[in-house]
């Protein structure tokens, strides 16, 4: 049973193998931080340049199959994710601390995605644009780039690994991937289903380990052609810098701000706000974390804003009425507390947040909720990834949008309004890759394009069909018969 899986071996070339030196890392509940719920393998370069080996291995005869052949394999795919929700859903409970009611979404959303891209199996695009020249003729197709490599994060272990594997798939690529060790039994798990459904050996291989070893050979080996990242502002500055010769996608950090406008339906406003802050515990790229709101609903929308959040319910992810389990782990947990005391200090406190309980009794943190902040302050500005949301006051329009833009991410951004000049004016002037009106600033959709601007996202798009663009590269034939 998946959720009792207690080993997340390396995946390499078609088998389960442990790091060469047999070091593993303990993978924690977050709910209950005594419990040991299996171990992830502590790899090294050696084990990663195996891994690369044996998808270069794979490559030729991956990339001959027709496309509507691994389409069936991703479509077969998904079907089995549907079949496990349950296990799944548990599985990612346990070790990510993620709600079960948002689990079960994220183990449909990965079924979707395979499905979504599976299709393309039947219609991958091509052009043929009409030559100036007499008697010629242009076609112009997509060809994989080759390996992948793949670096995702803890907080959606099911989600992120499933739209960045199977656009590359699909395209006719092989994959190396690197789950963080928070997520491995989620990824060891999902590896597993794509070896079922019948993805031949050596197309997806998975190495667990620390980035300094296993990222670095993904980051400098020139056999990688294209290198997916999702995680930090910094390492994946730091990845753009290193990864010479490589296609490169980073999807990093947000400080997403949500704009609240006088003519808004204000507890519809609030509701959408706090489930954008605090879902998840706040542990998204995408969550809201500065409310902008000009100074004529302000102190209104704030009382509204106290009580939808605390309508949250706090505690055991395996409940199902449960919207905030614990964050994932001992570093999360002390670093969000660090910068919730600061930013305690730069506003006035309306829901004071913080732990629930000891640390022994799981990494629980309450929503917090602080007002009055100055958008240049570090609460303001910098990336908590926790529940804590800043409150700021803008006069009017112009200087909401204006506040929103002060920041260097732009992934995304939030209006709620009546106003369709307030809208499409927002839409227009906002800086960020994703806006949304009257909506959560998280939960996008699968079939449209994700990403940010500034320092939230470099090198195209994910999801949708501009996932396609990033991992395929353009041959375009030109013809003159004689």
């Amino acid at each position: 049973m998946i959720e009792s899986q207690t080993e997340a071996l390396n995946f390499i070339g078609g088998e389960w193998v442990p790091a060469d030196s047999g070091e593993t890392s303990e993978v924690v509940n977050p709910s209950n931080p005594s419990e040991i719920l299996g171990t992830t393998p502590r790899s090294d370069r050696a084990e990663t340049e195996r891994a690369i080996e044996a998808a270069t291995k794979a490559l030729p005869d991956w990339k001959a199959t027709l496309p509507a052949s691994r389409g069936a394999i991703l479509m077969e795919a998904a079907n089995i994710i549907e079949s496990r929700e349950d296990e799944l859903a548990t599985l990612m409970a346990r070790e990510a601390g993620k709600p079960m009611k948002e689990a079960r979404m994220e183990v449909g959303r990965a079924a979707s995605i395979f499905r979504y891209y599976g299709s393309e199996g039947w219609r991958l695009d091509g052009i043929n644009p009409p030559s100036a020249r007499p008697g010629v003729t242009h076609a112009s197709m997509r060809e994989p780039l080759g390996v992948v490599g793949l670096i995702t994060p803890w907080n959606f272990p099911l989600a992120i690994p499933s739209w960045k594997m199977a656009p590359a798939l699909i395209c006719g690529n092989t994959i190396v991937i690197k789950p963080a060790a928070n997520a491995s039994l989620n990824a060891a798990a999902l590896v597993g289903i794509l070896s079922e459904a019948g993805l031949p050996d050596g197309v997806v291989n998975m190495v667990t380990g620390p980035g300094s070893t296993v990222g670095d050979a993904l980051v400098t080996d020139p056999r990688v052609k294209g290198l997916s990242f999702t995680g930090s502002t910094a390492t994946g500055l730091g990845i753009q810098e290193r990864a010479i010769g490589k296609k490169v996608q980073l999807e990093m950090g947000g400080k997403n701000p949500f704009v609240v406008m006088e003519d808004a339906d204000l507890a519809d406003a609030a509701a959408k706000i706090s489930f954008s802050a605090f879902g998840f515990a706040g542990e998204k790229c995408t969550a809201a974390s500065r409310a902008i709101v000009v100074e004529e609903v302000y102190d209104e929308f704030i009382g509204e804003l106290k009580s939808a959040t605390e309508a949250i319910k706090v505690g055991d992810p395996m409940d199902e009425d449960v919207a905030v389990g614990p964050v994932v782990n001992k570093d999360q947990y002390e670093s969000i507390l660090a910068a919730l005391e600061t930013a305690k200090g730069e506003g006035r406190v309306v829901i004071e947040g913080g732990a629930t309980g000891s640390e022994d009794e799981g990494y629980f943190i309450a929503p917090a909720i602080i007002a009055d902040v100055d958008n240049r302050s570090e609460t303001a500005q910098e990336e908590i990834f926790g529940p804590v949301l800043a409150v700021i006051k803008a006069r009017d329009f112009d200087h909401a949008v204006e506040l929103a833009n002060d920041t260097r991410y732009g992934l995304t951004a939030g209006i709620a309004t009546k106003s369709l000049r307030y809208a499409y004016e927002f839409m227009a002037r906002s800086e960020t890759g994703l806006v949304n009106v009257n909506l959560p600033t998280a939960g996008l959709e699968f079939q449209v394009p994700f990403g940010g601007n500034k320092e939230s996202g470099v090198g195209g798009r994910e999801q949708g069909p501009a996932a396609l663009d990033f991992y395929s590269a353009w041959k375009t034939v030109s013809v003159m018969p004689l």
